[in-house]
């Protein structure tokens, strides 16, 4: 299979995966709203959002095996997989870690210099990420051509 038709195969299984990833970012933004505004069910909020975000990384588990599935190359497959392990543990840290940040009442600047570095960090390491396919499978797009093409 060619990159064209790979691409095509990946952007409408892009779709199915964008509207579940939707499915789970709306309930979890909503319980992040009610855990930063409340003192007295923080820890109900809190627990809800751990086990949704559990939720999440079984279905960014199977997102990667289907991205990767495209590819017979096994450095390829394991690059993919780390793309999406990235992408869960920044969404980890925006629900939990931050939050606990700005409940913490630690110095104001310095939850938001911790979340603008880890941006910049997964920013970075995407492209580099995406760069080492390209490199070990010419053929498979890149999470950024999968991107580009689907909007």
């Amino acid at each position: 299979m060619n990159k064209h038709e790979r691409l095509k195969k990946m952007i409408k299984g892009n779709r199915k995966w964008l509207l579940v990833r939707l499915g789970f970012a709306i309930p979890i933004g909503v319980l992040l709203f009610f855990f930063l505004q409340t003192e007295t069910h923080a820890l109900l909020y809190g627990s809800l959002m751990i086990a949704s975000l559990f939720a999440y990384g079984v279905m960014i588990v199977r997102e990667s095996r289907f991205m990767s599935s495209f590819t017979e190359r096994v450095r390829a497959k394991r690059i993919i997989h780390i793309q999406y392990i990235f992408d869960f543990m920044m969404v980890v840290f925006i629900c939990l870690f931050f939050p606990l940040l700005l409940k913490l009442e630690t110095i104001s600047w310095v939850p938001y210099f911790v979340f603008s570095l880890t941006a910049l960090a997964l920013v970075l390491v995407e492209r580099l990420l995406d760069e080492k396919v390209k490199l070990i499978d010419p053929e498979q797009p890149t999470r950024r051509d999968v991107k580009r093409e689907s909007f």
